[in-house]
């Protein structure tokens, strides 16, 4: 017998509470009848005590009934061995879904049916489901993308079974890498019939239309804008970081076909500023009523510097697919508010983002040094850069769009089971099964007869009185 939950057995101190009960025995003291007068006087009332344990059918059966109780909360199960004629696997569907797959994939399914298998959500928990389900489901789909799923089958279903998972393999419902599984995984994609899907979007201030089919999607500009020119201003007292933005912008410019004037910061020229890059810890609020309204102002954040061991940069989602940003030092988080745009490998803030007297900032908390971060090494600086200097309005601007239109489908290569379990070796195949139905029985019958015993006793008590 194994536990799920050891420390359910922390129940176990509550064994103290009979133990005191029982133990502690105070008796009224006996009136004695006397024969003289002269005897008879104001006297106290005298109780006996003695620490001996009484009653012990009573003491053992609430021993038992805590003991019963902790287990209960331990979870204990046992690990059976499954036959090899018994061995068979799951069919996973989602809820909402499971009427249209098994109209489409009756035969399949009766026939797996037959062969032993079981009928799963494919959903979080994958409760068992039965045919007459398909005609009564509500539930709701999981939130969880597949890659969670199947790491979390992984737990569920007896090593060796087959699992045969009816589900779309589209690509924007997995995240990260397919987990290492010991199942064998058999996927049945139920694609739409028209697999090629068109809409249009906006990004950076551009319209375009993208089309998306099983093995890619296009993104064309709908039109040409003609888009006004940007007006950069940085300041930078010391140092070299204004060349690596510098650097940045032209790629920018070039990228987006938008005239970007990159000009050294002052006073005059801020008041024309689109965007300022303001790479120092001094203070621009005695530069605020120079610039222009709603500027946007990318600024270092003073504090105490931080050194990092193997600490990562995390740019917006789908910016560090490729290639990893080292991050080296960073400047202490002092809790401001603001929306949180890039974090560190330890979850702590980077960039953020607020609006404060109408104007736009982007707090960092570093340096686009190669000392604090190979950042600006990186061909992703470009890509970290272009929403604070052609958007930065919505966090999601910093990323990649997600479209449920997205039909691109993920490498059926990825899907093949590489786990270390043989699908042959049946004989190692073990199934948890919970004893807790057995706990709660033996508790409600000693309960019971712990109930029984303590009334009688009451009212022997009470008669005797």
């Amino acid at each position: 017998m194994q536990l799920l939950y050891p420390f359910g057995f922390l129940a176990l101190i509550g064994l103290l509470i009979p133990v005191i009960i029982h133990l502690w025995s105070v008796k009224q003291g006996k009136t004695l009848k006397i024969g003289s007068i002269a005897l008879l006087g104001e006297s106290a009332s005298a109780t006996s005590r003695s620490f001996k344990l009484t009653d012990w059918l009573l003491f053992i059966l609430r021993c038992l009934l805590i003991i019963l109780v902790a287990f209960i909360l331990a979870q204990p199960f046992f690990k059976t061995k499954v036959d090899e004629q018994k061995i068979s696997g799951w069919i996973l569907a989602a809820p909402n879904e499971l009427n249209q797959v098994y109209k489409t994939n009756q035969k399949t399914i009766n026939s797996l049916l037959n062969l032993g298998y079981e009928l799963h959500e494919f959903n979080l928990g994958f409760k068992k489901m039965d045919l007459a389900d398909t005609a009564t489901s509500n539930n709701v789909n999981s939130q969880l993308s597949y890659s969670s799923l199947l790491k979390a089958l992984e737990y569920k279903i007896p090593s060796g079974h087959t699992a045969y998972v009816y589900a779309d393999d589209k690509l924007n419902n997995f995240s990260g890498e397919i987990p290492k599984i010991s199942y064998n995984l058999i996927w049945k994609a139920n694609l739409d019939k028209d697999s090629t899907k068109f809409w249009s979007t906006n990004y950076l201030g551009k319209a375009y239309e993208a089309k998306s089919t099983t093995s890619a999607t296009t993104y064309t500009e709908a039109r040409k804008s003609n888009l006004p020119s940007l007006s950069v201003a940085i300041y930078e007292p010391s140092g070299n970081d204004a060349q690596y933005v510098k650097a940045a912008l032209n790629s920018i410019a070039y990228f987006s076909k938008r005239e970007i004037l990159v000009q050294n910061f002052s006073r005059a020229k801020a008041k024309k500023a689109d965007i300022i890059f303001w790479l120092s810890e001094q203070a621009i609020n005695s530069y605020q009523t120079e610039l222009k309204p709603n500027a946007k102002i990318f600024t270092y954040q003073k504090g105490k510097v931080e050194n990092l061991n193997n600490a990562t940069l995390q740019l917006a989602k789908g910016l560090n697919d490729e290639t990893l940003v080292n991050l080296y030092k960073r400047v202490e988080f002092d809790d401001q508010k603001g929306v949180l745009i890039w974090k560190d490998s330890f979850g702590e803030p980077l960039l953020m983002r607020n609006s404060n007297n109408n104007f736009i900032y982007f707090n960092f908390f570093s340096r686009l040094n190669p000392q604090f971060t190979d950042l600006v090494w990186n061909d992703q600086f470009v890509s970290a850069l272009m929403p604070i200097v052609l958007g930065g309005e919505k966090v999601a601007d910093f990323g990649f769009e997600t479209n449920e239109l997205d039909q691109r489908t993920i490498s059926k290569n990825q899907l093949l089971t590489t786990g270390a379990v043989n699908a042959l070796s049946f004989s190692k195949v073990e199934k948890d099964e919970p004893l807790n139905r057995l706990f709660w029985i033996l508790a409600f019958l000693i309960l019971l007869l712990e109930r029984i015993l303590s009334f009688r006793k009451t009212n022997m008590n009470y008669v005797k009185r």
